[in-house]
């Protein structure tokens, strides 16, 4: 039997993310073509260290689809990260690998990989791949997108209504998908715009508005009217008791929306017009708001929309669960991504970020050839991961988001779920390479220019900017390792991370790596989401001199598009 016989195979954890003391179990899927007797080898590690390892033997009937599992390492009681990989075999020759993830954390927050659902029609009504779908690609907390009433009265009076939008729901949709999240580790949060009230409620409770300097309300496409967030103001009772209900209702917390403008408005109290500064007001109603809910649920979570990054210098230390980004122009470029995420972190909240950078290139209408924008969604998620951010894209039933009205999300193709899939197991096996907070940015003091402890050499050119036409390289230190990330900007014709490319980057063979010995060595591996079957590659090194004393020097093999590098120390 060769590998045209096998039809399907499969494997991924039977929650996206787990408790502690939880048990968990790989689901493995296997169909055959032909009858046969398999052999399925099953290895757990954290990192490369090998901590199970389990052999299962199955008889499949053809074109019966075969499912087992296999009991999980969960020995966490904060957050831990572990692979998996799976090989197939039929009389001891191998025939396929496959490789997931999956973590333990005491909260999502530890490692938000954020999804959405916003299909709540009536039709939906028992129809749970979306939430499948959610689940293998680890995903644990889920925003639900316009799921309310109207956005000044979330809970709908009745099952089934009409949102401001012109959608049919039904609240037992949304109820049902709460559900079955819930049931899968996942936290369903749930979409709310803070300052948000319709035409209607405007007209009803003018003073409670926000206006420009020449008397008009502000308004977005003339359906969603600013409302006043100020301390104290009846609208911000009004929204904050909003949220508590959602909470209440059965959700695991809010997704705190803006619209990135007004910044600076006007309140009407009686015939007097008061300037009200938004960027001061959102910490305020963040604190409170999670004060509320709190009150409902301990373990309720929060987070808010900074759009285009405001005002983040406000709202960073406010009580939320990570700091979330919509991402828009002027923030073009791969490298400015990565800008946002270091400011954030920058700001010393020890909160994990997030950013919702959509990719229009997707859109059915934007007539763009699937691998043309393929080429370019690749690049961006790798950007996003090596430099230790999360990424709102993924949801419904293996769709992914183009713009920041989320019912135009588009489709991807089979040939690159697979693709997409093992960059999510790969951010989940090394979270702890790529999230701990103990990670410190060295890019621009280890490498490039004039620093010399950590150098590089190959056909193409080697910087820590993120130059297009180079491999860029960026560096950092965690207590134990020292981590290189490789990301391929060779042969691209530009850097930005909303367009698809042409191509993907030229892959650059046999780079000679020489980095400065500060510690004794235990190791060094490389790993890489481009991997097909998700191994992690122990390195062969040599001890060399060094101007500032001796060095390791190591080749890593091949870079398509991101390989990440660790050296593991002996003596930390």
């Amino acid at each position: 039997m060769n590998k045209t016989s096998i039809t399907h195979f499969d494997i991924y954890p039977d929650q996206a993310q787990y408790r502690p003391g939880q048990q968990g179990n790989a689901i493995i899927e296997l169909e055959a073509a032909t009858d046969g007797l398999f052999q399925v080898d099953v290895e757990i590690y954290r990192i490369e260290q090998l901590l199970s390892a389990v052999k299962l033997e199955v008889i499949c009937k053809a074109g019966e689809r075969t499912i087992l599992s296999v009991p999980l390492v969960l020995d966490g009681e904060e957050w831990e990260s572990y692979g998996i990989q799976a090989r197939l075999s039929q009389d001891n020759q191998i025939l396929l690998t496959k490789a997931t993830a999956y973590d333990i954390a005491d909260h999502w927050r530890r490692a938000p990989r954020y999804g959405f659902l916003s299909d709540f029609r009536a039709e939906e009504k028992g129809k749970l791949q979306d939430v499948e779908s959610l689940n293998k690609f680890h995903l644990n907390v889920v925003q639900f997108y316009d799921w309310m009433y109207r956005h000044d009265e979330l809970i709908p009076p009745h099952d089934e209504f009409l949102d401001p939008m012109g959608r049919e729901l039904s609240y037992k949709v949304v109820r049902e998908k709460i559900a079955a999240v819930q049931q899968k580790g996942m936290a369903a949060m749930a979409y709310g715009a803070v300052y948000a009230g319709l035409k209607d409620f405007l007209e009803e409770h003018k003073d409670w508005g926000l206006y420009k300097r020449n008397g008009e309300p502000f308004h977005l496409i003339d359906i969603f009217y600013i409302m006043d967030i100020m301390p104290g103001s009846p609208w911000s009772d009004h929204i904050v008791e909003q949220f508590r209900q959602v909470v209440e209702a059965g959700f695991d917390g809010i997704h705190m929306d803006q619209y990135g403008f007004p910044k600076k408005a006007f309140r009407h109290i009686g015939d007097k017009e008061e300037l009200v500064d938004l960027a001061e007001c959102y910490p305020l109603l963040i604190d409170r708001t999670k004060e509320e809910v709190l009150k409902i649920n301990s373990e309720a979570g929060l987070i808010f929309n900074n759009v285009g990054n405001y005002p983040i210098h406000k709202t960073a230390m406010s009580n939320q669960d990570a700091l979330y980004i919509e991402v828009w122009p002027p923030v073009i470029h791969l490298r400015e991504l990565k800008g946002l995420i270091d400011n954030a972190k920058a700001l010393g909240s020890q909160k994990q970020v997030i950013l919702s950078a959509y990719l229009p290139s997707f859109h059915p209408k934007a007539g763009h050839d699937p691998e043309w924008a393929e080429n370019g969604a690749v690049l961006t998620m790798a950007t996003i991961f090596a430099s230790g951010g999360y990424h709102l894209l993924l949801g419904e039933n293996m769709k992914m988001l183009t713009t920041a009205y989320y019912p135009d999300y588009a489709a991807m193709r089979p040939s690159f779920i697979g693709e997409v899939r093992r960059y999510y197991d790969f951010i989940v096996r090394f979270g702890k390479l790529l999230y701990d907070h103990h990670l410190d940015d060295i890019s621009f003091t280890y490498t490039g220019g004039v620093n010399t402890e950590i150098t590089f050499a190959g056909d193409s050119e080697f910087a820590p900017n993120g130059d297009i036409g180079k491999v860029w390289t960026l560096i950092k230190r965690l207590p134990g390792y020292q981590i290189l990330h490789l990301i391929n900007l060779v042969g691209l014709e530009d850097d930005y991370w909303e367009h698809g490319k042409k191509q993907r980057p030229i892959r650059q063979n046999n780079i000679r790596c020489t980095v400065l010995m500060e510690h004794l060595v235990e190791g060094v591996y490389a790993a890489s989401p481009d991997f097909p079957s998700g191994e992690v590659l122990s390195l062969c090194y040599e001890i060399v001199e060094h101007e500032q004393g001796q060095a390791l020097q190591f080749e890593i093999p091949s870079l398509d598009v991101w390989t990440m590098v660790y050296i593991k120390w002996a003596d930390q």
